[in-house]
């Protein structure tokens, strides 16, 4: 599962690995991100009809497009990186890999050990807001207007944290593998 392969939208899957139970997981994850975009549009699209045709707007949709993209994001980040669309300085690092490629494979290694590192500590810092939402039933919203439970929020983020740091992991035992593998026919 090489990020040159992974961008090629037409050919299937070269390897079991690539439809392992992590990878139909991840991009089930993706997916449903994918759902929640589309309920978001459906939902902003009926606010403003309801606000313009009958002076009533939907309570609560600026809180659940808020509360949303946190959703979104986190569900659909694992599937990015798996699938090789993250952003990334392409400008540099593709022509290291074509000139140099056991150290581009060697630096893009070192940058997905700083991906496991960022996606670790949002991980760890938010088990706590998870665990406090949790057990003190914390809401988000307007009281007496709009309110809905932030424990599913926090746990998206924990969940698309964890599963996106161990993507990282894959990525870089890949990136060393083949860097060594290259190194040692050199």
């Amino acid at each position: 599962m090489s990020y040159e392969t992974n961008t090629d939208l037409d050919s299937s899957p070269a390897s079991s690995a690539q439809d392992s139970l992590f990878g139909r997981l991840v991009d089930a994850l993706n997916g449903l991100g994918s759902i929640v975009i589309a309920l978001v549009m459906v939902l902003m699209c009926l606010d403003v009809f309801m606000r313009n045709a009958f002076n009533r707007p939907i309570d609560g949709v600026a809180e659940m497009v808020a509360a949303s993209i946190i959703v979104i994001v986190f569900l659909q980040l694992p599937a990015t990186l798996r699938h090789g669309r993250m952003s990334s300085a392409d400008f540099y690092l593709g022509p290291l890999l074509s000139k140099r490629p056991i150290a581009g494979k060697f630096l893009r290694c070192l940058l997905s050990l700083a991906g496991i590192i960022a996606c670790s500590l949002i991980a760890y810092a938010t088990w706590p807001l998870f665990t406090r939402a949790w057990n003190n039933s914390e809401f988000f919203g307007v009281e007496g207007l709009f309110t809905f439970p932030t424990w599913p929020m926090r746990l998206v983020v924990f969940c698309g944290a964890t599963l996106a740091a161990v993507q990282y992991m894959l990525l870089t035992l890949q990136d060393w593998r083949e860097a060594r593998k290259e190194s040692m026919h050199d």
